[in-house]
């Protein structure tokens, strides 16, 4: 298999792809991943770990227009089409590769590579971010080259226009790692460590720094919510993307004016996941477009509440009022007074954290893997 991913860093896809493709070498089948080459490769540092192999490409991505930057961008992408083709078509050739899986609607070179070379093309749709001219223009060449079409929700097969002729498979979390008893005895040390007390609430929101997290809201909620919680923490985990290194100064300027240096914490990227969720007393995801993230499954299983954006299909992971709450994106009041209601009822943070656990089910690794397998095979 060759799995290909238009990102280069640590996020929900790239996590997705690894934890399958390693639980698929198992069984014989082997894969390669590819993304484009940055300076430093963190996806294929990750890939390398667990004993995948990774092939680099020099695939720029298309820029929002907003001056003459990003038209010299977009040129400079446009002129890159067919250099990202041959290469991928090299790496097929190459690896003699028998299946492209592409991640992503606008990951078309790779899909092109595939269908030139001759070979099976599995397109994996995932986010709800893209306007819709991007999906008139990009569905038909899907269903063109694709042979088979998996999509991360039932709730975005209408967002693509599907007509039943594709796969649902949720994104993954892998119970193994994600369980509760592992960390509980580690939850003080871990807030030692980050220099939090016993008696603090904290909520956590693990996403990579990007505007489509909508960490600016979530950083004016956090200044309305410390005045009705003194103690509370929010700790930001999350890769910082070469291309958002504007935002986040941004973001940083922010909070510094808000006063919530202290409150307010980027950690980074960690590789520490579970254990800064079990140290966490609520989840908090505010993005303004998604897919259904990995982030709030692997909250789920850790028994956490979860506040989020009904966007994408968000839905489909928390339900209203039984597991956490909804809230409208770019909504800071609204996203502060249901972080609120959780972090002064603790009560209620048991209640929805043990209806996480209930509901994480199918969303377990294994699911997706056997998933996988079979379109593979066929």
């Amino acid at each position: 298999m060759l799995n290909v991913v238009m990102q280069n860093y640590i996020g929900g896809p790239q996590v997705r792809v690894v934890s399958v493709a390693e639980k698929l070498l198992e069984e014989g089948i082997e894969t390669v991943i590819c993304a484009p080459l940055t300076a430093e490769n963190p996806l294929e540092k990750y890939a390398r770990a667990h004993g995948l192999e990774f092939e680099g490409i020099f695939m720029p991505g298309i820029k929002e227009f907003r001056g003459f930057r990003e038209i010299v961008s977009n040129l400079i992408w446009i002129l890159s089409i067919p250099l990202t083709v041959i290469q991928v078509m090299m790496i097929i050739k190459r690896n003699k590769i028998d299946v492209v899986h592409v991640n992503g609607v606008l990951n078309f070179q790779a899909a092109l590579a595939g269908y030139i070379c001759r070979k099976k093309v599995v397109w994996h749709l995932m986010s709800s971010m893209y306007p819709s001219l991007i999906i008139s223009v990009m569905m038909p060449l899907v269903r063109r080259i694709a042979d088979h079409v998996i999509v991360i929700a039932e709730g975005l097969a209408d967002y693509y226009r599907l007509k039943g002729d594709y796969t649902v498979i949720y994104e993954p979390v892998d119970p193994e790692r994600f369980s509760p008893a592992q960390y509980k005895g580690g939850v003080y040390s871990v807030r030692r460590s980050l220099g939090l007390s016993p008696s603090d609430t904290v909520a956590a929101c693990v996403a990579n720094i990007n505007p489509v997290k909508g960490y600016e809201h979530l950083i004016v909620a956090v200044s309305e919510i410390v005045r009705s919680v003194p103690n509370f923490r929010l700790l930001a985990v999350g890769d910082v993307p070469a291309t958002q290194r504007g935002y986040y100064e941004r973001l940083l300027e922010m909070r510094r004016s808000l006063g919530l240096e202290d409150v307010f914490l980027f950690l980074g990227r960690r590789d520490d996941i579970p254990d800064i969720l079990a140290a966490s007393d609520i989840f908090v995801l505010p993005s303004i477009a998604e897919g259904t993230p990995i982030s709030i499954i692997e909250a789920m299983a850790m028994g956490k509440p979860i506040v989020a954006s009904r966007v994408g299909a968000v839905d489909e992971q928390v339900i209203d009022g039984v597991n956490g709450f909804l809230v409208e994106p770019a909504s800071p009041g609204e996203l502060a007074a249901r972080i609120v209601e959780l972090a002064l009822d603790p009560n209620l943070r048991e209640s929805m954290g043990r209806a996480s656990g209930d509901l994480v089910g199918k969303f377990a690794l294994e699911a997706c893997v056997r998933a996988h397998k079979k379109i593979y095979t066929s």
